[in-house]
């Protein structure tokens, strides 16, 4: 797996197949092997050249010391209190890692899909960096207005209990299919045995837990992007699960009607992830967005 040399530290990344580029980027905590190999062939089948990244502090790109994590409680104090806070990063530079990574590519634009966490770096790259931004494509996520509806409550608790750590390898996998578990889709269960698959493979691969609570921080001061994403002009295609328990669909709503011209789609049954069962219907989508940019 290649590693781009970055000015802050390593950035690792993965490319398949060949034409149109798109990037897909991760959400909170998660990494470049979160995305399926039949979701990226879905893709690869439409035309696509598919890039995948570790955002920072997730996978294989660049870590932080540990001193550099914020106590997430008095951050929210401060940032409440309208106190300026440091952090080793902002959801804006991991919007610029994905430039630089295009830059290293020499790819001048692409389509951009963000999923959670990564639709709110990808509402970023589209707002500060729209020459870079062929299509975009915003995938259970939300404009971080706190006046819209929050997590439930056993999805509430899962974001706390992701972060306390713990070094027991099996003990982290039984958490993780738990976790999954609680943001999975009613309407497409996960197969038991994939879903431990891979939550095995992300463990092993690498495990961050404060990684996790500074990707957490960066969400926090992030704040709400409303007005800014008024701003984007890319044509914008907004996914959501009528079932998200972690970022209810509202948070979608919300982002197209505030985005000139964004679609939205709604899948019935669908949670906080991509079901398999989805992966033709999602890839079609993507596709039918980056041919009306074609035309335009």
């Amino acid at each position: 797996m290649p590693t781009l040399a970055a000015r802050h530290g390593p950035i690792a990344y993965e490319v398949e197949g060949a034409g149109r580029p798109i990037v897909l980027i991760c959400g909170l905590g998660s990494q470049l092997i979160r995305w399926s190999a039949p979701f990226r062939q879905a893709l690869v089948d439409r035309g696509f050249q598919v890039i995948r990244l570790d955002n920072r502090d997730a996978g294989k790109s660049h870590d932080y010391p540990d001193d550099t994590t914020p106590d997430l409680k008095t951050l929210a104090r401060a940032l409440r209190g309208g106190e300026a806070v440091s952090l080793p990063y902002r959801l804006d530079d991991l919007a610029d890692d994905v430039v630089t990574l295009l830059d290293a590519l020499s790819i001048p634009r692409a389509d951009i899909f963000g999923v959670s966490m990564g639709g709110f770096i990808a509402q970023h790259l589209a707002f500060s960096h729209p020459d870079r931004v062929a299509t975009l494509t915003l995938v259970m996520t939300s404009t971080g207005n706190p006046d819209l509806p929050g997590p439930s409550p056993e999805a509430q608790a899962l974001l706390a209990r992701r972060s306390a750590g713990g070094d027991d390898r099996d003990a982290l996998i039984e958490q993780g299919i738990d976790n999954a578990m609680v943001i999975a889709s009613p309407a497409y269960p996960p197969e038991p045995a994939a879903l431990r698959a891979r939550v095995t493979a992300e463990i092993d691969r690498a495990h961050r837990p404060l990684g996790y609570v500074r990707q957490r921080a960066a969400i926090l001061a992030d704040g709400d992007r409303s007005d800014r994403v008024r701003r984007i002009s890319a044509p914008t295609l907004v996914i959501h699960g009528t079932d998200d328990p972690l970022v209810p669909h509202q948070g979608g709503e919300a982002l197209a009607s505030l985005i000139p011209g964004a679609q939205l789609r709604l899948f019935e049954g669908m949670g906080h992830e991509l079901p398999p069962e989805l992966n033709d219907a999602i890839a079609d989508a993507v596709a039918a967005l980056s041919r009306m940019e074609s035309v335009a």
